[in-house]
């Protein structure tokens, strides 16, 4: 759900909807920069996301889970409030001249971006697989070598038809093989071969130094505020 919140747009559309119901044309007039067609793809994700939904004619509003960002919006507004943690040396706002949940959003939307970025590009290059691809490999080494189908979607936080499709992906690079579940003649499970094996331990020590070199510009006590802030936004998902 991080990713889903940083992506560049997404923190804003759900920012403009907490104020209420928006039609597709006051959400463009509300953002400059963003055009039509990338508006239309961020909307479609938040709706997939259950965070959005669609009302008469072009109107968007927030679902009772989007909703339930409330408090996390709140948290990283209060974060920007002169005199609070999130303010500057001199007790100003940092958040820039955008109204403050703007700007909070605005600049977790712009760190998400780089870190996905970053990762993206230290897994390629290193391994020839995105991000994604590590994390199931990850997920089935921690288990022993073999999941369930629907284990590793609940372990990954992932749609079960995301799964089948980047499983299917795995198998064709020869990085996981699937079978019949023994235990489960109805399901399937995937398992990591030797060859994804070498791929994870090629493209995981390129994944640690993006998340180090990110922990790394943060004060400890930095570090404390941001696991604060994302653990709230996650609140805000399972309470809805």
């Amino acid at each position: 759900m991080f990713a889903l919140l940083g992506k560049r747009w997404n923190g804003q559309v759900i920012d403009l909807l907490l104020q209420g119901p928006a039609r597709f044309g006051q959400l463009v007039a509300a953002l400059p920069g963003l055009s039509n067609r990338v508006l239309t793809e961020r909307l479609t994700e938040l709706q997939e996301a259950g965070l959005v939904a669609r009302g008469d004619g072009q109107t968007y509003l927030l679902t009772e889970r989007g909703e339930g960002l409330r408090p996390a919006m709140d948290a990283l507004a209060t974060w920007c409030v002169p005199g609070s943690p999130g303010a500057g040396a001199d007790g100003e706002d940092q958040c820039g001249d955008n109204p403050c949940g703007n700007g909070a959003w605005e600049a977790f939307a712009q760190a998400g971006e780089r870190v996905r970025s970053a990762l993206e590009q230290g897994v390629q290059d290193a391994a020839g697989m995105p991000p994604s691809y590590l994390e199931l490999l990850v997920q089935l080494r921690l288990a022993g070598g073999r999941m369930r189908m629907s284990e590793l979607a609940t372990a990954t936080r992932s749609k079960p038809s995301r799964i089948t499709h980047a499983v299917r992906r795995l198998e064709q690079a020869g990085w996981v093989v699937r079978d019949g579940d023994p235990s489960d003649g109805r399901g399937s499970a995937a398992a990591i071969t030797e060859r994804g094996t070498r791929a994870a331990e090629d493209a995981l020590p390129a994944y640690l130094r993006v998340v180090h070199g990110m922990l790394q510009a943060l004060t400890p006590g930095e570090q404390e505020q941001l696991r604060v802030l994302c653990e709230k936004i996650s609140a805000g998902f399972a309470e809805s």
